[in-house]
């Protein structure tokens, strides 16, 4: 005997639209943020520090920015599959690592 649901609660037709364009809006304010970082390489909430010092460090930030919310807006818009979307993972996947990078060496600055 087996039962078949004929609910459609998980696939509603205007929440998925809706969800996945403030996550686009969302990405790309991110990525521009992460654009900002990796130009100018100081950080916009801090406003009295050394940036020679700081810089290489915020610049690596924005790269991870950049590589985690511009590979979520690929996925987004294009939702890959198969070994493009692992590909996109992987790139995820480095922004995370220089984000935890960013930090142990923040960490460690700040001894």
């Amino acid at each position: 005997m087996t039962i078949v649901r004929t609910s459609r609660y998980y696939q509603s037709p205007v929440t998925t639209p809706l969800v996945q364009i403030v996550s686009l809006v969302l990405a790309a304010l991110a990525l521009i943020m992460g654009a900002y970082l990796l130009i100018l390489g100081k950080r916009p909430w801090r406003g009295g520090e050394d940036v020679r010092v700081v810089a290489p460090r915020v610049r690596l930030l924005g790269l991870s920015y950049i590589l985690v919310f511009g590979a979520a807006m690929i996925q987004i818009i294009s939702q890959p599959q198969g070994l493009e979307a692992e590909a996109l993972g992987g790139l995820m996947v480095l922004g995370g690592v220089i984000v935890i990078v960013v930090v142990l060496l923040e960490a460690r600055a700040s001894r």
